[in-house]
């Protein structure tokens, strides 16, 4: 059996996300403790104080989440799927970019088998091994990657793609 290496999110990654977190909340949960809003005006502040408090708990989710990868598997706890690779259906690395001219974003990656998926993002320790050993099992499973994904695989400096003739029938490789 091989061992797993373990994968977390650190703390200094998820401080710009407690503080955007902490600020929408007293932004809109001082209004409403401090004076006395009405009708619609009550609601938007109730709505929006729940958005930035399910935001701040997926922060502190990612954060106590460990992500989990052996040579055959991939997995998360507390919360999230177990993905054999040899079961792997889809691979997507997207990136997010923050700025027009591109810079200053973020990778996700999603792995899926059938229904089943597991998502993390690049402030992950380790991320780029992640992605290598996730892209060890598309090109092994024959999964046509789409170019985005491609592309971003190439950005990590991770080979990725099979060869037509050895993709699997009913799956076209991108472009």
């Amino acid at each position: 059996m091989s061992r797993a290496m373990t994968y977390h999110y650190p703390w200094r990654a998820m401080v710009a996300d407690y503080v955007r977190a902490g600020a929408g909340l007293v932004c809109t949960g001082a209004p409403l403790l401090l004076m006395e809003p009405t009708g619609a005006v009550r609601l938007v502040l109730v709505f929006l104080a729940l958005i930035f408090s399910v935001f701040a708990v997926q922060a502190v989710l990612r954060q106590v989440t460990r992500i989990f990868v052996s040579e055959r598997e991939i997995w998360a706890r507390p919360l999230g799927a177990r993905l054999r690779w040899d079961g792997l259906t889809r691979l997507k690395l997207a990136y997010f970019s923050v700025r027009r001219d591109g810079r200053d974003g973020w990778m996700e990656l999603k792995v899926q088998s059938g229904r089943r998926s597991l998502r993390v993002d690049s402030r992950l320790e380790g991320f780029t091994e992640v992605v290598g050993q996730a892209a060890a099992a598309a090109r092994d499973a024959c999964l046509s990657l789409d170019g985005a994904t491609l592309s971003n695989l190439a950005t990590l400096g991770i080979r990725a793609g099979v060869d037509a003739a050895a993709a699997r029938p009913g799956i076209r490789e991108p472009g």
